[in-house]
């Protein structure tokens, strides 16, 4: 590197300048590819964006990914959202706003999951793979099942990630109730809720029971673990500090939260929360917990300002984050009932690339 005609060249060590890359931001590094052959090389390799998320996912906080769905248009809007300060001092209402928002308009219908910076979406009966921070976009062939040829397909879609491997997976699942009623049929009584996870690597599945002491089941609520437009429960699994967790939908300031204490024993245990006077009467839906341990509500009626509530399950405490400078009012616009809904996850920046 030279600053000047009668300057002695300053020689900056290949691992030293690798080092230094890999603390820079996604953006910072999209427009440093263009420096020279050998930055767009060690950018864009594989293993360099492999190593840059690692960094980045332990060193610094997680984004929100804010997705807002319109069912009937196929649109979908990204937000990427900085988290707010969630100190000890932090009052109980804050506002992040618009100039920190990164905003990514796409057709879909709707966002199933993040892993590792992807976004996994469905679009008209197709799954796709879109990296909000590199603006790539991937849709996967129609994916065909078995299936009545008289019934219209309700598949979920599930990115996930195998780190021994290296490989990123999307596992379809035709989610018809009676389908699924059929297929568990000889693993358990017909009245019990399963919980189904899904090994990545191995492509097998793991069923675990759900006590019907602890989750009554009736006709209304048979479906609490589905995820389709038109079989959505009362209840949401989350992550619970590593553990899985059930919170059902808050009822008159009330919501009950189950948790699995004990995998192998099918242990579970349960308690009640209560939301603030001031929140009580809000209808709220269940998002997920967050790298705080908080719980993230949102109101079915999305409002403008966008809102997010965060719910402290240790203190009982509940804060409130205004959302500034989104175009909600013109995304309604022209809506039918119900067309439009919202997710929020944690997320964070990727290099990953999607071209094969």
């Amino acid at each position: 590197m030279k600053f000047g005609p009668n300057t002695t060249p300053i020689y900056i060590p290949l691992d030293l300048q690798i080092n230094i890359l890999l603390r820079l931001h996604v953006k910072s590094l999209l427009r440093f590819q263009c420096v020279s052959k050998l930055w767009y090389s060690i950018i864009t390799s594989h293993d360099f964006g492999n190593r840059h998320f690692d960094i980045t996912s332990s060193s610094a906080a997680p984004r929100l990914l804010i997705a807002f769905q319109d069912f009937d248009r196929n649109e979908l809007m990204l937000v990427s959202s900085p988290n707010p300060n969630t100190s000890s001092s932090s009052p109980s209402s804050c506002c992040v706003p618009y100039k920190d928002l990164r905003l990514l308009n796409i057709n879909g219908r709707k966002v199933y999951n993040a892993v590792r910076g992807l976004i996994c979406f469905e679009s008209r009966l197709k799954v796709g793979i879109c990296n909000p921070s590199t603006r790539e976009l991937h849709i996967f062939p129609r994916v065909k099942l078995k299936r009545d040829p008289d019934t219209f397909p309700c598949i979920m879609y599930f990115l996930g990630y195998d780190p021994i491997g290296d490989k990123y997976k999307v596992l379809a699942i035709d989610n018809l109730p009676w389908r699924l009623e059929y297929k568990i049929v000889d693993k358990g009584s017909p009245n019990n809720s399963i919980i189904v996870s899904f090994d990545v690597r191995s492509e097998t599945y793991k069923i675990s029971n759900v006590p019907s002491k602890l989750l009554q089941i009736d006709d209304s609520d048979n479906f609490w673990t589905a995820n389709c437009n038109w079989f959505i429960g009362d209840k949401t699994l989350i992550n619970y500090s590593g553990k899985i967790g059930v919170v059902e939908k808050p009822r008159h300031g009330i919501f009950r939260m189950w948790v699995v204490e004990d995998a192998e024993k099918e242990e579970w245990s349960m308690n009640t929360f209560y939301l603030p006077q001031s929140a009580a009467g809000l209808d709220f839906k269940v998002m997920d917990t967050f790298y705080t341990g908080e719980i993230c509500l949102v109101t079915e009626k999305i409002s403008d300002p966008f809102c997010l509530f965060y719910y402290n399950l240790k203190t009982n405490s509940m804060r409130s984050v205004a959302i500034k400078g989104l175009p909600i009012s013109e995304f309604k616009q022209g809506l039918q009932f119900h067309s439009l809904s919202v997710t929020v996850s944690d997320h964070y920046e990727s290099l990953v690339s999607l071209e094969t």
